[in-house]
């Protein structure tokens, strides 16, 4: 594939939105007339596949591009030096080049670069630099607590040192070498499940953070509406009722919002939580309606709040809406409120 096919894939200058609208109009998966097929050399593969990025727009594509052109620079010289000695690695690797040459997406360019990374350990186990520049850097972020997967999470720290001593003799054992190539191994696909799992983490809260702002709009407006109403007329206990009950379902609603934002920080909390995002309007509204019945109740006060002033519903509910101890604290100070005490009985007069 061409630098410019590859640009069109992940970047949309004006001439390659409309190269890839025109494609868009040939029918589904047909191959255009320069595509690779099984009869294209792997080294050609290689170099029809580098890919170059010049989006300012989105960086994330321009990083991954990058990590994709350098992997593969590196499998063309591994096939240069070591071409033949590993050839299932190879049909790997033209296999993964023919499924990619088009990258609809930046997932998708994340899955190459760590599949390219593996098959270029597996292509590159003779090239004795290349080996020992990965210990050498598994060991500068071995005690890194911002490192991904760092070695002494997996393996004894010892080992990493015997390896790397091993590296520095003048002749590797097939030993170690085998040994050390199972190990990075092990930890770029452990680093390659972390990613899926922060992507799909990102993907879900894109999602709900989405939804959770629709639900929000409506209340927005109508709670305005209502306020302004309530501004311009007379009081009634409808509109009171409304604003607390609104007002309850936005604060619920914004609380979800924050707490999906950054209290959620692993996938099953986060599909958990997607039908506790439906609900949570209405929870917010329950309590809101709640409060209202309190404050016509007289039943507690709220600090210089008035009762009969439209707004102070509103604030109550919202507050109730948003915090759960708020709300739990409300209903136990009335729940705890003392019983009025029974009548003395009239004392019984003294007979004379």
């Amino acid at each position: 594939m061409s630098a410019g096919t590859a640009d069109a894939t992940l970047v949309s200058p004006p001439a390659q939105r409309v190269r890839a609208w025109l494609g868009r109009l040939s029918p589904a998966g047909a191959p255009g007339p320069d595509a690779p097929g099984e009869d294209t050399p792997l080294d050609q593969l290689l170099v029809r596949g580098q890919r170059k990025s010049t989006s300012r727009t989105h960086p994330e594509r321009s990083k991954v591009l990058g990590l994709i052109q350098s992997e593969q620079s590196e499998a063309s010289r591994f096939l240069a030096a070591y071409g033949g000695r590993d050839p299932a690695a190879e049909r790997e690797l033209k296999a993964l080049l023919l499924e990619n040459a088009r990258i609809r997406t930046v997932d998708d360019g994340w899955e190459l670069a760590a599949r390219l990374k593996r098959l270029n350990l597996r292509l590159g186990r003779f090239d004795r630099a290349y080996i020992q520049g990965l210990l050498q850097n598994e060991s500068a972020f071995s005690q890194d607590p911002h490192h991904w997967h760092t070695w002494n999470q997996y393996f004894p720290e010892q080992e990493l040192q015997e390896l790397l001593d091993a590296y520095a003799a003048e002749v590797v054992g097939d030993g170690d070498r085998d040994r050390a190539v199972d190990r990075i191994n092990r930890l770029y696909l452990r680093r390659a499940e972390a990613g899926r799992d922060r992507r799909a983490r990102a993907a879900l809260k894109d999602i709900y953070l989405k939804h959770l702002t629709l639900v929000l709009v409506p209340f927005l407006v109508g709670l305005g509406t209502i306020a302004l109403v309530s501004t311009t007329r007379s009081h009634s206990v409808w509109r009171a009722f409304a604003v607390a009950a609104l007002a309850g379902a936005l604060g619920s609603t914004l609380s979800g919002v924050l707490r999906l934002r950054d209290q959620l920080l692993h996938t099953d909390e986060l599909r958990a939580f997607k039908p506790a995002m439906l609900v949570q309007p209405l929870v917010g509204a329950s309590a809101g309606a709640l409060v209202f019945l309190l404050l016509a109740s007289r039943a507690f006060s709220v600090g210089s709040l008035d009762p009969e002033a439209w707004p102070s519903p509103g604030l109550l509910g919202f507050a109730a809406g948003f915090s759960e101890p708020f709300f739990l604290g409300l209903v136990d100070r009335v729940a705890g409120l003392p019983e009025r005490p029974p009548e003395p009985a009239p004392a019984a007069q003294s007979s004379q």
